[in-house]
């Protein structure tokens, strides 16, 4: 993470929650700066508040690596969603590498596919999530759920192939190609070693590693190395 640019994260803080968020996060720039938004098998809905004001975005999945502007000042935190969890009337194939500006309704208030919702903050944003799902506005797909749950072994199934075309906008061999590499460059980051990781997940070896890490997240191991 660029030096210019501050993060905190956290877990969703409730069993009801977690079922939908797989993590919630605030950024706040302290210079101009680029922040690379890289592939990890999540969609997010980003309340970002920079020099023109408040903006209500919400990203689709993605498989490359995005590079997010910032200028000093800027900040924002958004809710990042599990991959089995969409918008019916938004899913996932209508998303997929594309961004989608929700429309405010006054100082407190954003509009969701027509429904008006009190914004949330970094504190509070289980709450939104949790009214969402309350008004049918987001729903989990329980095939791409188990899908998940089994690392997205099925890759070749036409049902699962189906309904994740449709949930995520991304195939369940992408998906698993992207959850793999975010949890490689998760263990480089922490100080493993790259034969290491490449053994543990799966790499036939460490140049497929690091060719999977340049390909999907634009970053080579030495480039994961703790600061």
């Amino acid at each position: 993470m660029p030096a210019d640019i501050r993060r905190e994260t956290r877990e969703a803080d409730s069993a009801s929650a977690a079922r939908f968020i797989a993590r919630i996060e605030q950024v706040e720039y302290t210079a101009a700066a680029l922040e690379p938004a890289r592939p990890d098998g999540t969609w997010d809905l980003v309340f970002w508040q920079g020099c023109h004001g408040l903006m209500v975005l919400q990203t689709g999945q993605t498989d490359r690596v995005v590079q997010l502007p910032g200028e000093a000042g800027d900040r924002y935190f958004n809710i990042a969603f599990r991959p089995e969890v969409y918008m019916p009337k938004r899913p996932g194939v209508a998303m997929a590498n594309q961004g989608h500006v929700h429309e405010l309704a006054g100082p407190r208030d954003c509009l969701i596919d027509g429904e008006r919702l009190v914004l949330p903050n970094f504190d509070n944003a289980e709450q939104f999530v949790l009214t969402l799902a309350r008004r049918g506005l987001i729903e989990v797909d329980r095939l791409v759920l188990r899908a998940r749950q089994s690392g997205w072994h099925r890759v070749d199934d036409r049902s699962l192939q189906r309904h994740s075309a449709h949930v995520t906008g991304l195939s369940p061999k992408k998906l698993q190609q992207i959850a793999r590499a975010d949890a490689a460059a998760a263990l480089l980051s922490r100080g493993a070693k790259p034969a290491d990781v490449a053994a543990e997940l799966g790499y036939a070896d460490q140049a497929h590693l690091t060719n999977s890490l340049r390909r999907l997240l634009d970053v080579t191991p030495s480039g994961l190395k703790p600061g």
